[in-house]
């Protein structure tokens, strides 16, 4: 029984570390030549005609789903290490995602939309965050939203990396060559 318990450990690990590494594989948007990855699923490309910041796309066009990308289609491999962001040059994914933040790393989260693939970004000092409830409050103590429901308080990247690793704060996430550019919660009351 031993031999049998071991093997089937064995089994499960290597069983994990697989999925392990197809989802990384999968948060890669682009392969190197600059063309969309083919694992991307229908609802991770938007309207190539749609603008920068524009309506979310998705099933049925609801808002608060899927991706809106613009230049769909157009995105490059991101160039270099990658770490603590894109650098001037490197080409990255661009576009707009609803969903889920999540943790990767201290310098990379992830949006996941309820609807597609999990998209990857980077923060930098540059990136914007701004909060309503759950991922920072006004000193004044109220909500402050924008006519879309999405916080206007100016929150650090601690607030943002903190709510990242709660795993359950809803966000739109604005992404200009692999680095966010801004991220506003979604406040439910």
């Amino acid at each position: 029984m031993p031999l049998a318990t071991a093997t089937l450990r064995r089994t499960r690990r290597l069983a994990a570390a697989a999925l392990l590494a197809a989802a990384a594989l999968s948060l890669t948007a682009c392969q190197n030549g600059g063309e969309p990855a083919p694992a991307a699923s229908s609802s991770s490309a938007g309207d190539p005609t749609a603008a920068d910041g524009g309506a979310q796309g998705g099933s049925g066009g609801a808002p608060g789903k899927g991706v809106s990308r613009t230049g769909a289609g157009k995105t490059a491999a991101t160039g270099g290490g990658g770490q603590g962001g894109a650098s001037a040059g490197n080409k990255g994914v661009g576009g707009t995602w609803v969903g889920t933040l999540k943790w990767l790393t201290e310098d990379k989260l992830t949006v996941a939309p309820k609807d597609g693939m999990e998209q990857a970004f980077h923060l930098n000092d540059s990136t914007k965050a701004l909060g309503a409830a759950a991922l920072c409050e006004a000193p004044d103590g109220r909500v402050h939203l924008d006519a879309s429901g999405y916080g206007t308080t100016p929150c650090s990247l601690a607030d943002l990396r903190k709510a990242a690793r709660l795993g359950y704060v809803d966000v739109r996430v604005t992404v200009v060559n692999g680095v966010a550019t801004k991220i506003a919660e979604h406040y439910h009351p």
